[in-house]
């Protein structure tokens, strides 16, 4: 499904013809925006992100409240990382299938009510692990749903698919600034005050979110064939042939249709791996930070925020630098070079002293793998959404979720295990884990680089239905 802006022809300038006295001067050069309904995708998006990281920034402290056990620290990764295992196709396919901002409207409010019954129990001071886990549970399989149909809206709203990467640098960078220098800081700050605060904020956030949410929708047609004609539009000269419509598909279809995407395309079957490869080692490392910071180092909870800071200012100096550096140095040699970065801090971080240094060590090296993840990522991303045809980006986003949440929680309950005993290992063995990556699959991802140029190249194999579209003609989504 596409979602296309109204016609605004009636307001297009329009210039009349040079006399012979008067030349044309050459129009200076400008780069266009990206759009007021990509700054309200943003603005919507962004609030989100903003509650998902007060959850998740005080969520593990919480459970450091109940028990003091890194595998229970780990385990609250694990749950949040198990849902899309469960509910990544069908994500997926509601992405596909449904008005995406109307899903992001009804999962947001979702995720409202999860958090003011959470809240309920905090007041009580009845909160158990069961019943966090469910919390978090409920919260993570909306907050999926969003971030598919979110992301699939990226090209929905885009003027020129040129500006793909930029857009998706600006949604890094300002996801980057609220958890890095905002929501990080405030979260541990307002927790060490009061464990109730973070969550009410988050709850106010994610109705702000469906606020904003509203308004986009407001701003676009669900499909422009379907969009009545306004008084400016031109007549049309011959009735367009009606197009059938495709047979409605069972979620298993659409997993197979995923899975099809994915194999028939060997450039972004590797793209894929890769970032598969790269998330479990990085949700192994950092499974149980919450115990490893403040039980093992002894970073005060109000501390632990300010430390994150150093994250968000690598993680926005990526997002915003990764399309300068894409166009002068490859962008497979700049996703690449991402990840190197990412194990330097992850190998910083494991060898931070215990005592007054280790805030400034740690802080170090989270501001390398905050670079570094920003780099990698969003050519990542963008990459994957130049490869696959706009109306199947939905189910191939729910089948590479569903895969990469089958293992991911098995990675975060080994990395609390490792934890106990020796904090430091995971932090070490993700480290070597990216270089080892880097080295054997880092031939691999020349797609990187041809798919921006050669879109031909990466059409599927003749067993699948459709070719790989024109970057220009079609919005990838992944």
């Amino acid at each position: 499904m596409t979602a296309t802006r109204r016609d605004d022809a009636a307001s297009a300038p329009t210039a009349s013809a040079p006399t012979a006295s008067a030349p044309t001067a050459t129009p200076t050069p400008r780069r266009a925006g990206l759009g007021r309904p990509f700054a309200t995708l943003v603005t919507g998006v962004l609030t989100s992100n903003a509650a998902d990281g007060f959850l998740y920034f005080a969520a593990p402290l919480l459970v450091l409240t109940i028990t003091k056990d890194p595998v229970a620290v780990a385990a609250t990764a694990a749950v949040m990382q198990a849902v899309p295992a469960l509910f990544g196709v069908i994500a997926g396919s509601l992405a596909d299938t449904r008005d995406r901002r109307l899903l992001m409207i009804t999962t947001a409010l979702v995720r409202a009510v999860v958090l003011a019954g959470l809240l309920v129990l905090l007041w009580n001071d009845a909160v158990t692990l069961p019943a966090l886990f469910v919390a978090l549970a409920l919260f993570a399989a909306a907050e999926l749903t969003f971030d598919i149909a979110s992301t699939a809206s990226v090209p929905d709203v885009l003027r020129d698919l040129r500006g793909l990467e930029r857009a998706h640098g600006v949604i890094g960078a300002g996801q980057q600034v609220l958890q890095g220098f905002i929501v990080g800081p405030l979260a541990t700050l307002f927790f060490a005050w009061s464990a109730q605060l973070p969550f009410a904020i988050a709850a106010a956030m994610v109705v702000a979110s469906a606020v904003a949410v509203t308004a986009l929708r407001r701003m676009l047609t669900p499909d422009a064939a379907t969009a009545a004609p306004t008084p400016t539009d031109p007549a049309p000269t011959a009735a367009p042939t009606p197009t059938p419509a495709e047979p409605a598909l069972t979620f298993r279809e659409r997993f197979a249709g995923g899975a099809v995407e994915v194999w028939t395309r060997p450039p972004l079957r590797r793209i894929v791996v890769f970032s598969i490869v790269i998330g479990i080692l990085a949700g192994f490392g950092q499974a149980a930070y919450a115990y490893y910071m403040v039980e093992f180092l002894g970073v005060s909870e109000a501390v632990l925020g300010l430390v994150f800071m150093a994250l968000g200012v690598g993680g926005v100096l990526g997002s915003v630098s990764v399309h300068r550096l894409a166009a002068r140095y490859g962008r497979r040699r700049t996703m690449l070079g991402g990840v190197i970065l990412l194990a330097v801090g992850f190998a910083v971080v494991g060898a931070a002293p215990v005592g007054r240094w280790a805030p400034w060590v740690a802080a170090l090296g989270f501001f390398a793998a905050g670079l570094g993840s920003g780099w990698w990522n969003v050519l990542a991303v963008a990459a994957r959404q130049r490869m696959v045809p706009s109306d199947r980006l939905g189910r191939v986003s729910g089948f590479v979720t569903t895969v990469y949440a089958f293992v991911l929680p098995v990675a975060a309950m080994l990395g609390g295990w490792v934890t106990r005993l020796d904090p430091r290992l995971p932090w070490y063995v993700t480290a070597a884990g990216s270089v080892a990556v880097v080295v054997l699959m880092g031939g691999m991802m020349r797609a990187v680089d041809d798919v921006a140029t050669s879109p031909s190249t990466f059409a599927p194999s003749s067993e699948s239905p459709r070719t790989s579209p024109n970057p220009a003609e079609e919005s990838p989504r992944a």
